[in-house]
């Protein structure tokens, strides 16, 4: 499903409505089929348990990095580039399904979720200088243990993505 509602998204939207940094909630926007919203006080958050604060900076820079990705793609010929990125916003996708029920049930999985989160966004951060970038070079995913911990197979993503741009 969640692969599905990401390659269906026709319109580009951040899904972090407030991000605890800049503004006093940290509130993640519902992606209907993917994750539920959420909002959260930041600072009583952070005051609680202090992993909140490196979770919302890493969550806000993903959230970045899945806007532009999505706002980039449509521009791009299709090519392991283009299938690369997109499979980069359905692994920040899964990444905030993950966040959501973290935050809500079980907190003591935060530093996991962060670490996971933040190798996923080094990957992202440098496939999206590539991309763009006069000579672009094919990206080299090492994404595969960060799929799986935010809950999905990275077979199924490539299935689904070959499907998608190579019928």
């Amino acid at each position: 499903m969640l692969i599905g509602a990401v390659m269906a998204q026709t319109r580009c939207r951040k899904f972090l409505a407030g991000d605890g940094i800049t503004t006093p909630e940290f509130t993640i926007s519902a992606f209907p089929g993917v994750f539920e919203g959420l909002s959260i006080d930041a600072r009583a958050a952070r005051k609680s348990f202090p992993a909140f604060g490196d979770a919302f900076s890493v969550a806000k820079n993903l959230d970045e990095y899945q806007f532009r990705i999505c706002t980039l793609v449509p521009s791009l010929a299709d090519s392991p580039v283009k299938v690369m990125l997109q499979k980069y916003r359905i692994a920040i996708a899964a990444a905030f399904a993950k966040l959501v029920p973290v935050i809500r049930d079980d907190q003591a999985g935060l530093p996991a979720w962060t670490q996971h989160a933040r190798s996923l966004l080094v990957e992202v951060s440098d496939a999206y200088v590539a991309a763009t970038a006069s000579v672009p070079r094919a990206p080299k995913p090492k994404i595969g243990e960060a799929l799986v911990f935010f809950g999905l197979h990275e077979v199924d993503v490539d299935r689904a993505l070959a499907s998608g741009y190579w019928k």
